[in-house]
């Protein structure tokens, strides 16, 4: 009987887990589609550039954990940086990424977005997506890397061809702070930013 109870246990544990997953595919995949949906919608408006970029920027600032993916770039430097370094670049490099990302969004001629498939990995959902645009039949594929954090949906990652937006500029930035130090590093990007910025 024991043993029956046991068995029935196990069972019903791992039909919650599954339900659980479902629905944390679903919306993730929601959330993604959303995303994708908005851009399209707004790089189609008939609004000066300066207008769709700010709106486009808008969408992935709010999509995205700014302070996660900068910790996580910041990498081995992270524990090394005082507390004045770690904020600094934080915010340096949310104004980095959504600059460089975001405007190359403002003249994008989409007819379609989809999300074609969710893939739960280690913790993480990655939603394997696609955008058509209205000029070709070969789709723009792109996966959004997407973990709940505080109780609310945000993409941590962008992996485009299997190369990851993070890990690669993790790579490029601890480089460069092994090279000049992380003052030196930091002044430089900000002097980046200015012009991602200043850029139409």
């Amino acid at each position: 009987m024991k043993k029956l109870f046991t068995i029935l246990f196990v069972f019903l544990y791992a039909q919650s887990s599954f339900a659980q997953d479902d629905e944390k595919s679903a919306a993730t995949r929601k959330f993604v589609e959303e995303i994708g949906n908005k851009v399209i919608t707004i790089a189609a408006e008939k609004t000066p550039d300066a207008t769709r970029r700010a709106k486009i920027i808008k969408v992935i600032d709010d999509a995205i954990d700014a302070e996660w993916i900068g910790r996580f770039v910041l990498g081995k430097n992270y524990k090394s940086s005082t507390d004045l370094q770690r904020q600094r670049f934080t915010n340096l490099y949310r104004d980095f990424m959504i600059n460089t990302y975001g405007p190359k969004f403002k003249d994008y001629n989409g007819r379609k977005f989809t999300v074609n498939e969710v893939i739960e990995q280690g913790g993480f959902y990655i939603a394997k997506a696609e955008f058509l645009p209205r000029d070709s039949n070969t789709p723009i594929s792109v996966d959004f890397r997407v973990k709940e954090r505080n109780g609310k949906l945000v993409i941590l990652d962008f992996i485009a061809e299997g190369i990851s937006l993070i890990e690669t500029q993790r790579s490029e930035f601890n480089s460069a702070i092994s090279q000049k130090g992380t003052d030196k590093f930091l002044d430089e990007l900000t002097e980046r930013v200015e012009k991602l910025k200043k850029a139409k």
